[in-house]
């Protein structure tokens, strides 16, 4: 009688293990494949360290799927990864996740190595999208664009300081307009670089024309563009802000 009662009593048992490993597996597995998160800002820097004084590696637009790796001490920034293996540190405010993230790991991060700039000449992007041109004025040619918070030296600027030549930190130089940079150095400090003769508007640009209802983002789509790029050639610093007869260039 003993033996049949064991029986049943012996098998619930394994049953109930295997049922408890089983749920944590499954526990763990979810754990890993949601620590994700999306970017919920027009564009994001990821940066080399958990804070702006860290280089940007490189930058995503908004829905941008991001896997999250680790954290600071107080989670204000976040380490992830891009689908294409890019790693960098992005801040918490700009992300939208169900994951908990003072569950991932803390990371320590060695202070960030400032590159010494002669004379504090320096100047930091302050609108959403800036284009570096090859001269001082809108006729010459883009060469580059920036976002919001991009830190660049201060090299020269033209006679009436409306234009400034810099450089950033992969070397390409340029000029912006000084009115979309804030600085504490005095602009009229810089010496007066010779202005060249102001080449013809650059060719191959398509025009379109907005149509009541239509968005930035769809006229984007429509033609293949890159949204931010369409509004750096148009000198839109607000994509969301476009009116019914406006003339875009379509690049």
């Amino acid at each position: 009688m003993n033996k049949h009662i064991y029986k049943p009593i012996l098998v619930v048992a394994v049953v109930a293990m295997m049922l408890t490993a089983g749920f944590g597996s499954l526990q763990r597995a979810s754990a890993s494949g949601g620590a994700t998160a999306t970017v919920n800002t027009g564009a994001l820097n990821i940066r080399s360290g958990p804070g702006t004084g860290y280089g940007v590696v490189t930058s995503v637009y908004r829905g941008t799927v991001l896997t999250l790796m680790a954290r600071n001490a107080d989670a204000s920034w976040v380490k992830v990864a891009l689908w294409n293996g890019t790693q960098g540190w992005v801040n918490s405010r700009y992300i939208a996740t169900a994951y908990p993230l003072y569950s991932l790991p803390v990371e320590g991060a060695p202070q960030p190595q400032p590159q010494p700039i002669p004379g504090g000449a320096v100047a930091v992007v302050n609108t959403g999208a800036l284009n570096i041109r090859s001269g001082p004025g809108t006729n010459y040619g883009v060469v580059f664009s920036v976002y919001r918070g991009t830190t660049m030296t201060l090299l020269a600027r033209n006679y009436s300081t409306t234009w400034v030549k810099v450089s950033l930190n992969n070397g390409v130089q340029g000029w912006v307009n000084a009115r979309y940079i804030a600085t504490a150095y005095p602009l009229s400090s810089l010496p007066v670089e010779g202005s060249v003769p102001q080449p013809p508007p650059v060719p191959g640009y398509r025009t379109h024309v907005v149509q009541p209802g239509e968005n930035l983002f769809r006229i984007a789509l429509r033609y293949g563009v890159n949204l931010y790029t369409l509004a750096a050639i148009n000198g839109i610093y607000d994509v969301s802000r476009i009116y019914a007869g406006q003339v875009l260039r379509i690049p």
